[in-house]
């Protein structure tokens, strides 16, 4: 495998590796990996791709978003395309260029639904079972995998929390990985502001484009409450929405920790 340093080249990709456990465990390096959209621009990228060996990519993007801006997988790599916002009114929040557009013309109160609509999507999104139902059937089968959505940080985010818990991991352990896109796409985030407010635009629309590019405390709790206000454990969540059986959970363990 090439260096890690090659992977500065894909926003907010992260070998799940690494990560410790409470018991002293910890993820395995080069088994799961979390990102944003999968697109090698040069040869480094594409051999650094090559070198993961990833056996499935979820992408959990609306077909929208992916035709706009497809991946570029190595050969031989299965490709799933797991919607998390699928056909339901949240798919109104997936970056298409439509989207970005339709900002130009909302109302002030139209921004505060957008931000209200978020926060609504991060409940909805631990239950979104037609897409992270492919996503861990893929860990059941035990794959070399990587999932992502565009930015990597909030469907993204939502999965790489309920794998992490399943795991072993701590709800503060999950929410620091889940802050850390924060930093990760700093660059990026900072450079849209900065464009922006030359621009001129109004400053409700930068707030709104300011808290959609973020992740934030306020979410994560969201999502976590989303689970834990309905049931004791994150075996008993994942075993009556998902199928997933303690026995399934058990080899992820053994497959994806040491």
């Amino acid at each position: 495998m090439l260096s890690m340093d090659s992977s500065k080249n894909f926003i907010n990709f992260r070998d799940m590796g690494g990560l410790t456990l409470p018991d002293g465990r910890r993820i395995k390096k080069g088994v799961l990996f979390r990102t944003a959209r999968l697109f090698p621009k040069s040869k480094e990228d594409k051999r650094f791709l090559e070198s993961l060996g990833l056996e499935c990519v979820v992408d959990l993007r609306t077909p929208e978003e992916i035709r706009e801006k497809p991946d570029k997988l190595p050969k031989g790599t299965e490709y799933v395309n797991a919607s998390v916002f699928g056909d339901t009114k949240f798919c109104i929040l997936a970056p298409t260029r439509k989207a970005k557009f339709a900002l130009l013309s909302c109302t002030d109160g139209q921004f505060d639904e957008i931000m209200q609509g978020i926060r609504d999507s991060y409940a909805y999104m631990p239950y979104a079972v037609q897409a992270y139902k492919e996503l861990f059937d893929r860990l059941n089968g035990g794959k070399v995998l990587a999932f992502h959505c565009t930015a990597g940080k909030d469907r993204t985010g939502v999965a790489a929390m309920m794998i992490e818990l399943a795991l072993g991991r701590t709800r503060e352990q999950a929410r620091e990985q889940y802050m850390l896109s924060n930093s990760m796409r700093s660059g990026k985030t900072s450079r849209l502001m900065k464009i922006m407010s030359r621009l001129h635009f109004r400053e409700k629309l930068l707030e709104c484009v300011r808290y959609s590019s973020h992740t934030h405390d306020e979410l994560f709790d969201i999502a976590y409450n989303a689970i834990f206000s309905k049931y004791a454990t994150i075996n008993d969540f994942l075993r009556e929405e998902y199928g997933v059986t303690e026995n399934d959970i058990e080899n992820w363990k053994k497959r994806y920790t040491e």
